[in-house]
């Protein structure tokens, strides 16, 4: 039984490595040549992603010893994964024919289109299920069912409701549906960056990104710490997931936190925190952020400009927090002798940054399209990885780098995908609208009490779903409202896909924050709320959006240096609450935190308030300090003294 369930496996991994390649191979050509159309590439990524994802479900389950399933058990996986693959493969044959003919269809669709469309939303139902879990595919479902069924519901929430053959062509044949903007932006835009990233990891940038981060940072107090934060954020542009970056940076950092004297629980939390801040991360932000251009109607550069300064503030207040705790604690750097040499670095692997800042150049200097970028920046880290000998990148590695990249978007694309579903259902039965207006009504106009709403919205999906997921639901929903209460459509949308990003890091389910605990062998639940105190920025940022809209770099340039600066203390202030003010004292630390509030709020007065309240709170805790000097340290048997 072992042999055949390792010749079983060898079979999977080669199909699903050779679908993987040709799936990439044929998005490359897409984007290069330019002749395949809209719903074809669509169509064609929706149907590779369901075979590979069913695959590679497969496959995980050979690797489970634990899996012994009786013959009745495997006839009924056997039977299920035969109707996906084969719904996904006349699915995407079927439409790819009838392409230029689709629109009849729309209107005079057959039997026949029903019962393909059926097992095709089916099948993405499934699979999304299995990859992503039971929660988006249960919102597509309930909207599928009030698009039936709204009839029957009260006048205040109901709809004409819709047969089943309407409902079908509306997902399966129309680009309102499954091959909705979502699923065009994952096949047209995502997966070249997802490639790009996978083909920086295999060049070898990934271990170079470590490095440079230990030799400028592991020096310092909490040094490990430091270059999780840096690592993280690096990181970011090549693991598009907050977990994966996570694995990727945790396990050679966390230990090393822990050895240098941080709790396992902070140690988690820091390096969760600074994996989910990749995301939002320019220049290769998440998927999200890549939908949120072609929703708004704007370019990727945009976008990726107005992050800018939220990012760097995200990451400007964990690295502050991290060096916070390290003069608390009276936690050191690492030995010199334990870091690698940083010119030796950038002598030998420094190259292999060249595609990230050529990128930078492309989409910021010399406006390329995102498509055209990525591209001309995969055929650079190609021809860059050839300057080393150990990851020198031949057709081996590259069909490595394309499967791993094909693994990837299965999550993006899925969850656009069953996103479609449900948003398709929205403009049908125009649901969409009268959320947005009951969401109006419940705030009774008040935006920051909108505002709040819609943060807990953003949390609590982000508990099930991925941050993609998680915006385009809350892009159709709650961003209209804003919208609505005169917000901008750059700051509404950005406030949506903040918190589906931080999401990740907020208990119960907190997935990053987990993985950390996992890695740091922590209690899991401490490990997460530690990580909300953390990164209490990513929750405070998102608001400066539409209060301070200047942060996201809409102002003029006297706005925006302001703003840079007041954000910067503020952040100082409420980490210092936290972490640097007597514990005892608590009115002191209430007063910092008022006072990093006040300078966060727009308005002249608020800064010169919340400054001189700040300045005052920060002088009575130095006063009632015991010890006002210099926090020492032993470094290597002696007293040194920490700047």
């Amino acid at each position: 039984m072992s042999e055949k369930k390792e010749q079983l496996k060898k079979v999977f991994s080669g199909i699903t490595l050779a679908l993987g390649v040709f799936m990439c191979l044929f998005h490359l050509y897409a984007s290069l040549v330019g002749t395949v159309t809209v719903m074809r590439q669509r169509v064609f990524h929706v149907g590779l992603v369901l075979i590979i994802a069913t695959l590679a479900s497969v496959k995980k389950k050979l690797n489970d010893e634990s899996w012994n399933p009786t013959p009745g058990q495997w006839a009924l996986e056997v039977a299920r994964d035969i109707f996906i693959t084969a719904s996904a493969a006349i699915g995407t044959i079927y439409l790819y024919v009838i392409d230029k003919q689709i629109y009849k269809h729309v209107s005079w669709y057959t039997w026949f289109d029903v019962i393909i469309g059926v097992c095709v939303v089916l099948s993405v139902l499934e699979v999304t299920r299995r990859l992503i879990g039971w929660i988006m595919p249960c919102i597509a479902l309930v909207s599928i069912l009030y698009a039936k069924f709204g009839n029957l519901l009260p006048a205040v929430a109901a709809c004409k409701g819709y047969s089943i053959k309407r409902i079908t062509a509306y997902l399966f044949l129309s680009q309102d549906g499954i091959y909705g903007t979502p699923t065009g932006v994952s096949a047209q835009t995502v997966i070249m960056f997802i490639i790009f990233g996978a083909f920086l990891s295999y060049s070898g940038a990934g271990k170079a990104f470590i490095d440079l981060s230990y030799s400028l940072f592991g020096r310092f107090r909490g040094g490990p710490a430091k270059v999780s934060v840096v690592a993280s954020a690096l990181f970011g542009m090549i693991n598009g997931s907050a977990v994966a970056n996570v694995a990727s940076t945790g396990s050679l950092t966390i230990p090393l936190m822990k050895k240098v004297g941080y709790e396992p629980e902070d140690s988690g939390a820091i390096c969760a925190v600074a994996s989910t801040g990749g995301q939002i991360m320019p220049p290769i932000m998440g998927a999200a952020a890549f939908i949120m251009a072609e929703t708004i109607a704007t370019d990727y550069r945009s976008i990726a400009l107005a992050a800018a300064l939220p990012a760097a503030l995200y990451f400007f207040q964990v690295f502050f927090v991290v060096d916070l705790m390290a003069i608390k604690g009276g936690l050191h750097g690492m030995k010199k002798e334990e870091l690698p040499d940083g010119k030796k670095i950038l002598f030998t692997e420094g190259f292999l940054l060249l595609p990230i800042i050529l990128l930078i150049v492309f989409l910021c200097i010399l406006q390329w399209s995102s498509n055209k970028s990525a591209l001309w920046a995969i055929g650079i880290t190609l021809i860059v990885s050839w300057l080393t000998k150990e990851n020198k990148m031949g057709i081996k590695r590259v069909c490595l780098a394309f499967g791993e990249a094909a693994q990837e978007i299965c999550s993006v694309a899925l969850a656009c995908a069953t996103a479609g579903i449900a948003i398709g259902m929205l403009s049908l039965t125009g649901l969409g609208l009268k959320m947005s207006s009951l969401l109006v009504m419940l705030s009774q106009g008040n935006l920051i009490f909108l505002m709040v709403l819609t943060m807990i919205a953003g949390v609590i999906l982000g508990m099930g779903l991925p941050t993609s997921g998680v915006y385009i639901i809350l892009s159709v929903l709650a961003a209209p409202a804003l919208i609505e209460l005169g917000v901008s459509p750059l700051s509404a949308h950005m406030f949506v896909f903040f918190f589906g990003v931080i999401a990740a890091i907020t208990p119960p389910v907190a997935l990053a924050s987990y993985a950390g605990a996992g890695i740091a062998q922590a209690n899991a639940n401490i490990t997460g709320w530690r990580a909300v105190k953390i990164g209490l920025a990513g929750f405070l940022i998102p608001y400066l959006f539409v209060l301070r809209p200047s942060v996201l770099l809409q102002g003029t340039p006297l706005e925006i240096v302001i703003t840079a600066i007041t954000s910067v203390i503020a952040l100082m202030g409420l980490s210092g609450a936290m972490y640097a003010m007597p514990s005892k004292k608590m009115s002191i630390r209430i007063a910092m935190v008022v006072a990093a509030l006040l300078t966060l709020a727009p308005g002249t007065m608020t800064d010169i308030f919340g400054l001189a309240l700040m300045a005052g709170a920060f002088a009575l805790g130095k006063m009632s300090s015991k010890n006002g000097t210099s926090v020492k340290t032993v470094r290597n048997g002696e007293l040194a003294k920490e700047v």
